[in-house]
C-alpha cells in the first residue's frame, strides 16, 4: 500500500489527507474543499468547515464546563465551591482554550487544600497552607493564591511566604550529606548553632539559609581531595574559584575552628592573585592537542583539562588546590561559556564544553 502523504490543511489546520489545493498551491482537506465554511450551532459564527459543526470557541467552551462538573465533585463542600469560582476566573482572567487545558493542574492543588480542610474541618489559613504544602507547590499555583486573597478565602504576607520559602530551603540543604557522615555532622552543628543565634535574635532564618548555602558547597569542594576534612589548602582553593564567597564563609570557618579544632583561619588566607603560568606556552598547547586527540582516555580529569585551556587560552596558572569540573562553567544569554576565577570571566570555546559533555 503506498503511502498517504499528509499535510496541514491551510483552512482548519488539521493534518490530513490534502484533497485539493487552492491557486496558492495550499493544501485543503476533503471537508473544507467541498464546504470551505460552515456556521457554528451555538454561536451562528461562520469557522473553517474542517473543525467539526461547532466552532473551536464553544468547542473549549463545552469542554471546559464538562471538565469544571466532573472536577467538582472530588471536592468537599468546604472547598466546591471555591474551586468553580475560580475556575470561571480563571477563564475570564486567561481565555476559554488556556482554562480548558491546564484546569486539571490546578486541580491537584485544590485537593490538596481540601484534604486539609477536611482534616482540620475548617477552611485552612494561609499559613497552615504553607506549613503543610511545599514552597515549590505554592510557588507553581500562584493564580490560585491571587483569586483566593481577592475572594478573602486568604489573606497573603508576603513575611510569611519568605520564612517558610526560606525554611522549606533549609530543610532542603540539611539533606546534602548522607546521615553519620563527618560532613553531616558538621552541617548539622552549624545549623543548630546559627537556631540558637536566631532565638537570640542575633540573625533571621534568610540569614541562615544565605550562611548554611556556602558552608555545604565547602564541605562539597573538600571531597575532591584525598583528605576529605577541611584544610586550610582546600580553603584557598576554594576562595580562588569562589572568590566573592569570603566574608559569607567566614562565620563557618570560624564555626569549625573553635568547635573542631581544625587549624583554619580565612584571614591567614592570602586574597587569590591571577599569575602567569609556570610552564612554556609551547607545552601547554602540547598537553592541549593530546586532550583533544584522546576524548575517551580517563587519567585526563576535567581539572587538568580545565587547568591546560585556561592556562593556553588566556595565560592563566591555575593552583593544583583548585578543583574545576563542567559544573563550574555557565552560560551567557548569548550562548558563549565562561568560568569564573578570582572574580574575572573566562571564556571556555564550545567545543569543549560539547567534548567535556560527551565523555
Amino acid at each position: 500500500m503506498p503511502n498517504v502523504k499528509i499535510e496541514l490543511c491551510s483552512n482548519c489546520h488539521y493534518r490530513k489527507k490534502p484533497f485539493s489545493y487552492t491557486l496558492a498551491r495550499q493544501p485543503l482537506c476533503r471537508i473544507c474543499s467541498l464546504e470551505y465554511e460552515r456556521v457554528c450551532k451555538i454561536c451562528h459564527k461562520k469557522f473553517p468547515a474542517g473543525f467539526g459543526r461547532i466552532c473551536p470557541n464553544c468547542h473549549y467552551e463545552k469542554t471546559f464546563k464538562h471538565r469544571v462538573g466532573l472536577y467538582s465533585l472530588s471536592y468537599s463542600h468546604w472547598v466546591k465551591q471555591y474551586f468553580i469560582n475560580f475556575s470561571y476566573w480563571l477563564k475570564k482572567r486567561r481565555g476559554a482554550l488556556y482554562a480548558t487545558m491546564y484546569l486539571h493542574k490546578y486541580q491537584t492543588y485544590f485537593s490538596e487544600i481540601d484534604a486539609l480542610a477536611q482534616k482540620i474541618q475548617a477552611l485552612p489559613t494561609y499559613e497552615q497552607l504553607l506549613n503543610t504544602i511545599s514552597d515549590a507547590t505554592h510557588k507553581k499555583n500562584y493564580l490560585i493564591h491571587l483569586y483566593l486573597d481577592e475572594v478573602g478565602f486568604l489573606k497573603l504576607d508576603k513575611h510569611l511566604t519568605d520564612k517558610y520559602a526560606n525554611y522549606y530551603l533549609i530543610q532542603k540543604y540539611l539533606k546534602s550529606f548522607e546521615e553519620n557522615t563527618l560532613e553531616y555532622k558538621i552541617l548539622h552543628g552549624y545549623y543548630h548553632f546559627l537556631v540558637l543565634r536566631l532565638k537570640e535574635n542575633k540573625t533571621t532564618l534568610r540569614s541562615i539559609r544565605f550562611a548554611l548555602t556556602p558552608a555545604i558547597k565547602f564541605l562539597q569542594y573538600c571531597q575532591n581531595f584525598k583528605d576529605t576534612t577541611p584544610t586550610a589548602n582546600a580553603l584557598e582553593g576554594y576562595l580562588f574559584l569562589y572568590y566573592g564567597q569570603r566574608a559569607s564563609l567566614t562565620g563557618f570557618i570560624n564555626f569549625l575552628s573553635k568547635n573542631y579544632k581544625y587549624n583554619l583561619d580565612i584571614k591567614s588566607i592570602p586574597k587569590a592573585v591571577l599569575k602567569r603560568p609556570r610552564v612554556s606556552h609551547q607545552i601547554l598547547k602540547g598537553r592541549l592537542i593530546k586532550v583533544m586527540q584522546n576524548p575517551h582516555d580517563k587519567h585526563f580529569k576535567e581539572p587538568y583539562i580545565f587547568r591546560t585551556i585556561i592556562g593556553y587560552l588566556h595565560w592563566v596558572y591555575v593552583p593544583q588546590n583548585v578543583f574545576i569540573s563542567l559544573k563550574n562553567v555557565h552560560k551567557y544569554k548569548n550562548g558563549k561559556y565562561y568560568l569564573s576565577l578570582c572574580g574575572q570571566a573566562f571564556y571556555i570555546p564550545d567545543k569543549v564544553v560539547e567534548y567535556l559533555t560527551n565523555r
